[in-house]
């Protein structure tokens, strides 16, 4: 079913908002004695993963539902591919980025890039899939096997560089709610988009049926 024009308002409005309120959530981070005002890029970048990875996770499990005769999700589990993507390429981007500038230079064995490029290049895959052939329960169930694959790296791989929950383990009460501030607000932005697409409106809405 299709948004109304007044939630489909709302929901454009509150992206922006969101987007200010991760800005606010940025700069409220204090500066780290080794990173300096690096640490606000860094743990950017951590918020985001962490919102992209519940995209991916969402997308398959909205995959799974719909291959099991969930006909609804099928739509849901789409948007979530469609915004997932581009978010992931973001993120990717970002964390050479971020090796480069707090390393010195690009890790090319550290495992989590290598999942990082695998999932990157899995996912164009299931996009590519679901564009060139009309079957839409095959990048569905492709959907529930990368976000599986995901967390299966996630849990399986080692971090070999990155130090084991950084944020957590600070005693700065700022870093933490700076980082949650910015979870919520990428994650808020996430499914007003997600929704967006989700519940836009088709041709077969348009005139109470299908056009030719």
């Amino acid at each position: 079913m299709p948004l109304s024009k007044t939630a489909r308002t709302v929901l454009i409005a509150v992206i922006p908002i969101a987007a200010v309120a991760c800005a606010v959530a940025v700069l409220s981070i204090p500066e780290d004695e080794r990173l300096g005002a690096m640490v606000r890029f860094v743990m950017f970048h951590g918020a985001s993963t962490w919102v992209n990875m519940g995209t991916f996770t969402l997308a398959g499990v909205c995959g799974l539902g719909f291959v099991f005769g969930a006909k609804k999700l099928g739509r849901w589990g789409e948007a979530f591919r469609w915004f997932s993507l581009p978010l992931w390429t973001v993120n990717t981007v970002l964390g050479i980025m971020s090796m480069q500038l707090i390393w010195g230079g690009i890790l090319w064995n550290e495992p989590r890039l290598s999942m990082t490029f695998g999932l990157l290049a899995a996912a164009v895959i299931i996009l590519a899939l679901q564009l060139i052939f009309d079957h839409p329960k095959v990048p569905a169930a492709l959907d529930a096997f990368l976000a599986a694959a995901l967390w299966l790296l996630v849990l399986v791989l080692p971090n070999l560089f990155h130090p084991d929950s950084p944020v957590f383990n600070s005693d700065n009460m700022a870093y933490i709610y700076g980082f949650f501030g910015m979870v919520l607000s990428i994650a808020v932005v996430a499914l007003a988009v997600v929704t967006l697409v989700a519940r836009r409106k088709h041709p077969e809405h348009t005139h109470g049926h299908a056009l030719p």
